[in-house]
């Protein structure tokens, strides 16, 4: 009845299969794009998580230092070491450490000088020298200060 039927089914022969590759391809990349945001969060908790670690050292570092310098809380006239580097066996801190450095230095207050120490504590998680392998190994430091007096209040 319809003259036109055999001519307009020959005329759109084709046409689904170019949407089809369109659409498979439209998928692909939203597919590839997903992956690759899945990846970089991972990165970014990974080094999210080392970097709470390596402010956990550090904290540690100073700790260990100040208990050094007035164990049980009272001064006792020690020196400060230059520096001290502290590794870590607890299950938390595995793999990471803290360098330690203190400094002697003379504090004038109200017209009196006093002996101060100057604390600087750097906590470091992860290995540096594997960050150009394919799947990096972060590498996250943290640095915190204190100061500290001789027993006598500034």
């Amino acid at each position: 009845m319809c003259p036109d039927t055999p001519s307009m089914v020959r005329s759109q022969r084709g046409s689904a299969i170019l949407i089809a590759l369109f659409v498979i391809v439209i998928m692909a990349l939203l597919a590839a794009a997903m992956g690759r945001f899945l990846v970089d969060s991972s990165e970014k908790h990974t080094v999210e998580v080392r970097g709470v670690r390596a402010l956990m050292a550090a904290q540690s570092g100073l700790e260990i230092a100040l208990y050094r310098l007035y164990p049980n809380g009272q001064w006792q006239g020690q020196q400060c070491a230059a520096s001290t580097s502290l590794s870590f066996t607890d299950a938390g801190l595995i793999g990471c450490q803290a360098i330690v450095t203190c400094n002697k230095v003379s504090v004038s207050a109200a017209g009196a000088t006093q002996t101060a120490y100057d604390f600087s504590s750097e906590g470091r998680c992860g290995d540096p020298e594997t960050n150009s392998s394919p799947n990096p190994d972060f590498a996250v430091s943290r640095t915190l200060v204190a100061e500290a007096f001789d027993g006598v209040n500034p």
